[in-house]
């Protein structure tokens, strides 16, 4: 039995129709094979009356996993203060937390997105004598220069760059959850190191959730008789929509094609005026995770994008493509990049990163495809995700490289 800490600011667990983040069902996992894991994450609801005063960490168990939950600010918008705020904030709170209610970890993984948590790893194997895991989940500080307009020369870049390198350098294992990882290493250290892959999986929830029927509310909104490609998820600038709406524009002369855009986001009101002269392109709010499947089943296509980006050389593993795959409709992406699941599986098409007009191009020679064909390439997609990414099988292959 091992005994294994993961520490990831942003896990979601389960409830609420909400499935559970990939870290805390690895974790779910892991504890039915036999052993005893902690999960260290955020609750954002921390708030100024609290300034003067330390909130304790919450300690819960939730199917068999010890999770503790330290108090950190909430934000409303994905590039704010308050975010890299509570990303601070959840360090100290790592630091100064009580461990002595803890079993002594064996292995200690530190997960980004918050890139700082492998600094507080470190340290604890300095106390502890246990291994460290460093799991990269998205390339920091990369996404910053490449995504978000970052200047290379910005202090903060520095800071992350050498955090970075640090986890590279004196972690104990490296494992990333896109499937090109190891090139990116090789340019930071300058020498090759093994790098593992445990890609993002199926939530269980899922897999056994019996069907949902579609939205009501939504009927009045989902277009009816078309060739509907939809998106469903944030709608932010990292989401890359941009080439889609210009592609909607290029098809705007096309009756048979039609848009549904569900989710919500900093840009969707940008979307939104930018699109009131093309009645073919809906919007809807966010549904709860159990009623995303209903919308996907019945869209002919469904998209995502990334913006063309050297993060994109080391590939990806989205939830959005896992929910995508599970529907069995076929996949049409905006991406320029190392390839993975959507080719592997032949459940859809990649067209190049920000090229409207090669996906506008894609779009009509695919709404001239019968329905049996869509239905055949879609559900391509959803065999190879249930052969191939439970999270039983990824725990057990966690538990090799922990080995």
């Amino acid at each position: 039995m091992k005994r294994i800490w993961l520490i990831s600011k942003y896990c979601r667990l389960p409830g609420g129709g909400i499935y559970p983040a990939r870290g805390f069902s690895l974790l779910r996992e892991m504890v039915r094979l036999g052993h005893d894991c902690t999960l260290i994450t955020a609750r954002h609801d921390w708030t100024f009356k609290n300034f003067f005063r330390r909130s304790p960490e919450e300690i819960k168990v939730v199917d068999g996993i010890r999770v503790i939950e330290i108090p950190v600010i909430g934000y409303t918008r994905a590039k704010s203060f308050a975010r890299i705020a509570g990303w601070i904030q959840f360090e100290i709170g790592l630091f100064l937390m009580r461990r002595d209610r803890l079993p002594a970890p064996d292995v200690i993984i530190a997960s980004s997105l918050s890139l700082l948590s492998i600094l507080n790893a470190l340290l604890m194997r300095m106390r502890r004598r246990c291994k460290v895991v460093f799991e990269v989940r998205d390339v920091w500080p990369l996404v910053l220069t490449e995504n978000g307009g970052f200047s290379r020369r910005n202090p903060l870049v520095h800071l992350l760059a050498f955090v970075e390198w640090l986890g590279y350098r004196y972690s104990d294992r490296i494992v990333g959850t896109m499937p090109n990882l190891r090139e990116h290493v090789r340019d930071v250290l300058g020498y090759e190191r093994p790098v593992h892959c445990i890609p993002m999986g199926i939530p269980e929830e899922l897999i056994a959730s019996a069907p949902k029927p579609f939205p009501s509310h939504l009927e009045s909104v989902f277009p009816s008789g078309k060739f509907v490609v939809t998106y469903a998820g944030s709608i932010g600038i990292d989401n890359a929509l941009d080439t889609l709406f210009v592609a909607a524009r290029m098809l705007k002369g096309d009756s048979r094609i039609a848009f549904f855009i569900i989710g919500k986001g900093d840009l969707v009101d940008r979307y939104k005026a930018e699109c009131t002269d093309l009645p073919d392109v809906r919007f809807a709010d966010s549904v709860a995770s159990e009623f995303v499947q209903p919308v996907l089943t019945r869209s002919s296509v469904l998209y995502f994008a990334a913006h063309p980006s050297k993060v994109l050389r080391y590939g990806q593993s989205l939830n959005k493509v896992v929910d995508y795959m599970y529907s069995g409709r076929p996949i049409v992406a905006s991406f320029t990049g190392f390839p993975s699941m959507v080719n592997e599986a032949e459940c859809g098409v990649f067209v190049p990163a920000g090229d409207a007009a090669a996906l506008a191009e894609q779009l009509t020679r695919m709404a001239s495809w019968p329905d049996d064909e869509l239905s055949r390439i879609g559900l391509n997609g959803r065999r190879w995700l249930l052969a191939n990414r439970s999270y039983r099988a990824l725990a057990e292959e966690y538990l090799k490289v922990l080995d």
